[in-house]
Parts: C-alpha cells; sequence; structure tokens
C-alpha cells in the first residue's frame, strides 16, 4: 500500500504541469481612448473608458469554460449617457494546440445606454495565432447576434506579448489593438456606436 501511495504521489507530481495547461485563471484590464457616436446624430466625441474580464478554464469534458466581461461605454460629454455592457459568456476550446486557438460559446448581455437596457442572447467566437519562437500571439475577439430588435456587437483584434510564458504558477502578458462595439435597443431611434485603440494587462495563474 505505501509504494501504491508513493507511485500515485509521483505520477501526480509529475503530471502537474501538464494539468497547469487545463486549469486556470485568466484576469485582464483595459484602458481604451475611444470615440463615441450615434447613428442618428453627427456629433461624435472622444473619451476613456475602462473594461475588464476574468475567465475561468478546466479539463472537464462537456462542460464550458466561463468568462465574465465589464466594459464602460459612458461619455461625459454626453449628458446622462451612462452607459455599459456586461456579458456571461460560456465556451469551449475546439482547437487548441501551439500555434492555432479557437474557443466558440454563448453569451448573455446587459446593456445601458441612456436609462435603456436590454438582456441579449448572443454568440461567441475568439482565436489567437501564435507566432512560432516568440512569446507574442495575435488574437480576436467576437460577441454578436441577436434574437431580438436589440442588439450588441463587441468585436477587438489585436497583439500580446507574454512576459513569462513557461512559468506554471504566474503569467503576465501585455496586449493592444483595436475595439468596436455598438448597442442598438428596440424602442429608441439609432445606434451607439464605441471604437478606439485600447491597451491592456492579463495575468494567468
Amino acid at each position: 500500500m505505501k509504494k501504491q501511495a508513493l507511485a500515485a504521489v509521483i505520477a501526480a507530481t509529475i503530471s502537474m504541469p501538464s494539468m497547469a495547461d487545463f486549469l486556470g485563471v485568466y484576469a485582464g484590464l483595459d484602458y481604451a481612448s475611444n470615440e463615441t457616436s450615434f447613428s442618428n446624430s453627427n456629433a461624435t466625441e472622444d473619451d476613456n473608458n475602462l473594461s475588464g474580464y476574468v475567465a475561468f478554464e478546466h479539463f472537464i469534458p462537456l462542460v464550458p469554460n466561463v468568462k465574465l466581461k465589464y466594459s464602460d461605454l459612458s461619455n461625459s460629454d454626453f449628458n446622462n449617457n451612462d452607459s455599459s455592457a456586461m456579458n456571461a459568456i460560456l465556451y469551449y476550446e475546439v482547437l487548441d494546440n501551439d500555434l492555432v486557438e479557437i474557443d466558440l460559446g454563448l453569451a448573455y448581455t446587459d446593456t445601458e445606454s441612456f436609462n435603456h437596457d436590454a438582456s441579449i442572447a448572443q454568440a461567441y467566437g475568439a482565436a489567437k495565432v501564435h507566432v512560432p519562437g516568440v512569446s507574442m500571439h495575435a488574437f480576436a475577439e467576437v460577441i454578436g447576434g441577436s434574437l431580438t430588435d436589440d442588439d450588441a456587437l463587441d468585436a477587438q483584434i489585436g497583439l500580446a506579448y507574454t512576459f513569462n510564458p513557461d512559468s506554471y504558477l504566474l503569467n503576465v502578458a501585455v496586449r493592444a489593438g483595436y475595439r468596436v462595439q455598438e448597442l442598438e435597443f428596440d424602442n429608441v431611434a439609432g445606434t451607439q456606436e464605441v471604437d478606439g485603440l485600447f491597451a491592456g494587462v492579463e495575468v494567468h495563474f
């Protein structure tokens, strides 16, 4: 029994690095310089906004991974424009290798703008393409589609660089890119569009 227990401990210790590839938490914070516009108006205004996300990934078959995102879309130059979007996402890694990663799933989105709000079921997709031999990858992420007259879009593309990719305890990456978000409500004429460049940091542990 002691030999079997010792063998089990050794096997578990050896497998810990590989298990780290399938179980982890991602958390990120982005700072964006955005331009806000409305389809029924010629007015455009610039502002700075924060957004963040946290994701939990695991190795359990058939159980989706979970990601939560929040974006402040307010613009101080538009009166009473308390605008935001929150996404609760369930997704699967349909492809994951040293070169390409692809995630697909569903998102539940809560949006608010000018005292109007909507809850929308949407599709989710994300991809990463790694640069061989370099701790850098390109990424893209899209949340879109709707089964109702309310609609929203969140699309981003960019590059990320990881400083310590071989660490099993903590990875830190900096990222930058371009992001566009749109909000459309059935009972409101016009679509709010927020787009601009962003930069941020992501930790993986």
